[in-house]
């Protein structure tokens, strides 16, 4: 009991401190993307950063089992550098021992994340897509940069302002997408007011209308140029309609449907708690070193072992969509060839040591 306490810290210590290094890389890697929509205007600065903690936290599935298999490359790397696995061994303590004490700590770590994985992860998606829905149809002209066309907002629309003056914009241009003939619109001035019903209007201030008739032959030149002093464009918010995704759809839903890409989904989120087990069991015979050697070598192959697999994931999910790939076992394959490659793992040292 005391022995696998101690190793126990010895495992999460290193747990603790790779699931946050890979946190930040990955938070850093996503708020790229929302922070740029921030800046160029698209996303307000508050529900970018929103959307970033809600994408760290469906990343977990993923970065925990990275970080399990890690943590016990590095902490029984450590015990093999300094001979205490060479001790334990002396004392009647083998690998089989080191097995059993990573799965204390494997087992309840893959419980949380299949927890995440098949309950929390299509709630967080969910949403995601509704937050990305409602900034697409929540349009505020303040946010319109200068120098820059903007179209991330519902209607069709695409506006350029040459200056800003305060919450007006100057010298701008909007066209707008109706199906038929095309509309342009410039204005000198252009301002956003809220109506008595709350409904927001894009007013433009001394300008011209164009509309464009794209018709050919005989019925060209129906073009028509309407000069105003005010005209009026109010903005559709109505109540934002979420699209069904997949990744938000929850997995009863997934399992009755024939698609192969609900199929694909369902068995990815399956795969978390098990990848979890699997790769923190692999950590142990990377551990396997030399005495006094450095663990930088086994935390190499520890990565690039984490990267090949969830390649390999990754290229069976898109096999399954495709219907290149069985439904069965499908994305579980790459996870079966893991668990032999650690079978053959634990076998072939003792193998080895029987033909010497």
């Amino acid at each position: 009991m005391i022995l696998r306490r101690y190793l126990l810290r010895e495992l999460a210590n290193p747990f603790a401190v790779v699931c946050g290094s890979l946190l930040l890389v990955f938070t850093g890697y996503s708020s790229a993307r929302f922070l740029g929509e921030a800046a160029s205007g698209a996303l307000p600065a508050r529900l970018a950063a929103v959307l970033i903690g809600l994408k760290l936290l469906i990343s977990l599935d993923a970065i925990v089992p990275m970080a399990l298999m890690l943590s016990v490359a590095l902490g029984l790397g450590r015990l093999q550098r300094d001979q205490e696995i060479t001790a334990l061994a002396a004392c009647g303590i083998g690998e089989r021992w080191l097995f059993q004490a990573v799965l204390w700590l494997a087992v309840p770590v893959a419980l949380l994340v299949g927890l995440a994985s098949l309950q929390v992860r299509p709630q967080l998606y969910q949403n995601v897509y509704r937050l990305e829905a409602g900034a697409e149809r929540r349009f505020d002209l303040t946010r319109l940069p200068p120098g820059r066309f903007y179209s991330d907002f519902a209607g069709g629309v695409v506006m350029f302002s040459e200056a800003a003056d305060g919450d007006q914009r100057l010298q701008v241009f909007a066209h707008a997408d109706s199906g038929g003939a095309d509309g342009v619109v410039f204005a000198q001035r252009a301002r956003q007011l809220t109506e008595a019903d709350g409904r927001q209007v894009v007013e433009f201030l001394d300008g011209h209308y164009y509309q464009l008739d794209p018709s050919t032959g005989a019925q060209a030149g129906n073009d028509v140029v309407i000069s105003y002093r005010t005209l009026a464009l109010r903005l559709d918010e109505g109540q934002v309609v979420v699209r069904k995704r997949r990744k938000a759809t929850a997995n009863g839903e997934l399992a009755a449907s024939s698609n192969p890409e609900d199929t694909a989904e369902l068995q990815w989120r399956i795969t978390a708690p098990v990848s979890t087990v699997l790769l923190g069991l692999l950590g142990v015979p990377i551990s396997r070193m030399p005495p006094r050697r450095s663990r930088s070598g086994k935390l190499t192959a520890a990565l690039l072992g984490c990267i090949v697999y969830y390649n390999l994931l990754a290229v069976a999910m898109d096999a399954v969509e495709d219907g290149k790939l069985p439904a069965w076992p499908g994305v579980l394959l790459v996870p079966l060839i893991g668990g032999l490659l650690l079978a053959v793992l634990i076998v072939l040292p003792k193998w080895r040591r029987r033909r010497a």
